[in-house]
């Protein structure tokens, strides 16, 4: 009976991880588009989501589970309003991609910090993958915080768990967290103690982003951010 009630077990895991990995074939496209009708949809307050494919919700099914769907979701508790979503993460996307992409797309008013409007940033994992030096990645990120204004969120590297990535990530970290100090009036997200010790059920099904549990894990850094 218990091996029997074992294997029934496995069969349920192999059967959920298979609907998430045939979802995942067609997650970013979806997803972009969630984004864009969500982007359009209106609101009394407008966050601006920047990064990669974590801002978008990658190995999640559902989008809205993202950091930023999350964060979004926290600031309607918090304040009783609706608030408009603009993601602009991009799949693959580093800081470079981020300052020279991303930041053109913000709308005037939340640049300039206008009330009702923040900006979010979460950034670094695919320069952690694809070699960026931290040097490099301290400039690049500072012109962007520099361009950011009072009161944004900034997120550290998350943990990305395994070899030289990890190592790599936590140098960027490192560096994050030091630019981010460097600027009084911005709000540092810590993602990377958010998501140490991470485990395999809170992994989507790419085995490379997280899912819904995962990002509730990132979400609670940024929501801990904004209340600081």
């Amino acid at each position: 009976m218990l091996r029997r009630a074992l294997g029934v077990l496995v069969l349920a895991v192999l059967a959920v991880w298979a609907r998430g990995l045939a979802a995942a074939q067609t997650m970013e496209a979806d997803h972009a588009a969630y984004w864009r009708r969500r982007g359009r949809s209106p609101g009394d307050v407008l966050l601006v989501a920047l990064g990669d494919s974590l801002a978008q919700g990658m190995g999640s099914i559902h989008p809205e589970r993202s950091w930023a769907g999350r964060l979004a979701d926290a600031m309607e508790a918090r304040t009783g309003r609706r608030v408009r979503v603009l993601c602009l993460g991009v799949v693959g996307a580093g800081v470079a991609d981020v300052l020279a992409d991303q930041l053109p797309r913000v709308p005037g008013a939340a640049l300039r910090g206008e009330p009702g409007t923040l900006v979010a940033v979460e950034v670094g994992t695919n320069d952690a993958s694809g070699g960026t030096e931290p040097e490099e990645f301290r400039r690049l990120l500072g012109e962007l915080c520099a361009a950011l204004p009072s009161g944004s969120l900034v997120g550290d590297v998350p943990d990305l768990k395994y070899g030289r990535t990890r190592a790599a990530g936590a140098r960027l970290s490192a560096v994050a967290r030091e630019v981010v100090g460097a600027r009084s009036d911005l709000r540092l997200a810590r993602v990377e103690a958010a998501t140490r010790g991470l485990i395999p059920w809170e992994c989507g099904p790419d085995l490379a982003h997280p899912n819904a549990l995962g990002y509730r894990r990132m979400a609670r850094a940024f929501t801990a951010a904004l209340g600081s």
